[in-house]
């Protein structure tokens, strides 16, 4: 399907201000609710440390596409937080694990709830067809970005 070009400059101009007013309120909401100042992408290492288990810092860049030097400096500073630790593999003493400590589950779970809150506010407004219609789309946009995806150089 073909999108006519004005139709599509207005979409990505509105998607550029959604993404960019909720990322702002997303990190300030942190700061202020969850008490721990911390970017959307060290968030994001959180959530798949939380949801994936211990992984290896070359493992959380490829599931989000993020350089591994990347992720390897937004690790550091979750480990100064005391949101993430380190763990040395036994068994190959190269390789290292990232898992989330008691209190970075705990700031995970609050953001995760703050998050809710802040994005139910607004698709409280939408009725539940609008809602099912954006879900859908936000799916099928989600399984064709990581069908496309390739993964970062290590």
């Amino acid at each position: 399907m073909q999108i006519d070009k004005e139709k599509l400059r207005t979409l990505v101009q509105q998607y550029e201000e959604v993404y960019l007013f909720s990322t702002k309120r997303i990190e300030s909401l942190m700061a202020e609710k969850i008490m721990v100042p911390m970017s959307i992408e060290q968030f994001g290492i959180l959530r798949q440390l939380a949801v994936k288990g211990p992984l290896q810092p070359k493992e959380v860049a490829t599931i989000t596409g993020v350089h591994k030097s990347a992720v390897t400096l937004k690790a550091d500073r979750l480990v100064s937080k005391g949101l993430v630790h380190r763990k040395q593999d036994e068994k190959d003493r190269r390789v290292w694990y990232l898992s989330l400590t008691e209190e970075g589950e705990s700031v995970y779970a609050r953001s995760e709830e703050a998050m809710t809150e802040f994005i139910s506010s607004y698709l409280e407004n939408l009725d539940p067809e609008e809602v099912e219609v954006f879900l859908n789309v936000y799916k099928k946009i989600n399984r064709m970005m990581q069908d496309r995806e390739e993964p970062p150089a290590p």
